[in-house]
């Protein structure tokens, strides 16, 4: 199954070892490693147009595992999370992580797949344990959890502070009008107003406590992702487009003056 996904934002399968108790898949390396590491270690180096970028790449990537329509099944990925969300030298994401894929008919991607509990505390969709199983909307709330990791620079899980779910944080933030208060700091003064509106919601959405309350497709995330994308870089074009014209009138002062002074001391 996995040497059948093909994708630009899905890492490459190089190769698959099952022997005994050890199951490892090997796959093409990637210059930047992970994007929890460096949101962790350099969250300077992202802008935030850059992250939207990620976010849209990934965004992709689920469509494709869940609706692709060269296969006749759809994947559950079961381990969405920061770690498993790689970067080439352009920044560009590739989803790896693929421990625990599910396999399902493509006509039933809206079904419950019975499992026991799959995904890592902190990223773990709350209805697995309810329903006995997972759907595609699992995946979706994990990848909500990601999308905040984005925003606010924060783990998804943090021993650290009484075992603080960014998840929870998040939700509670947004409904009382406080987002702005745990955005990183480094990115807060880049966004545009309208595009972090756009991403927060989509955000929001996906982490909905009920499934049925969650984005009905994959394809509702991705074009929402895509819009604040192009809110973000129309509002950054503008910034350019005035600071060139600012410039520009900063050097024709300035070439009035140069010759206003030629012409008094003549």
């Amino acid at each position: 199954m996995l040497s059948d996904l093909k994708h630009p934002n899905i890492v490459s399968i190089v190769g698959f070892c099952d022997e005994e108790d050890e199951k490892i898949i090997v796959t093409r390396y990637a210059a930047n490693e992970s994007l929890q590491e460096l949101l962790d270690f350099n969250p300077g180096l992202l802008t935030w147009s850059q992250r939207l970028k990620i976010c849209v790449g990934v965004a992709r990537a689920l469509s494709y595992l869940y609706y692709d329509k060269s296969r006749d099944y759809s994947v559950i990925h079961g381990n969405i999370k920061s770690s498993t969300i790689l970067l080439d030298e352009n920044l560009k994401p590739k989803l790896s992580g693929f421990k625990v894929p599910i396999k399902q008919s493509a006509n039933r991607v809206e079904q419950v797949i019975h499992s026991k509990p799959v995904g890592t505390t902190g990223y773990m969709d709350p209805e697995i344990e309810k329903n006995k199983g997972v759907t595609h909307k699992s995946d979706i709330f994990s990848f909500g959890v990601v999308l905040f990791e984005i925003l606010c620079g924060m783990l998804a899980f943090n021993s650290h502070d009484g075992n603080r779910l960014l998840a929870r944080w998040a939700i509670d933030h947004y409904e009382n009008g406080k987002l702005h208060d745990i955005i990183h700091p480094y990115i807060r003064n880049q966004m545009s107003q309208l595009s972090l509106v756009v991403y927060s919601k989509t955000a929001y959405s996906c982490l909905k406590q009920m499934q049925t309350e969650r984005p009905p497709h994959i394809i509702d995330i991705v074009d929402e992702l895509e819009r604040a994308l192009t809110l973000q870089l129309r509002h950054e074009n503008r910034a350019i487009n005035t600071g060139t014209r600012r410039q520009e009138r900063d050097v024709h002062c300035q070439n009035e003056m140069i010759v206003t002074d030629t012409e008094g001391g003549q």
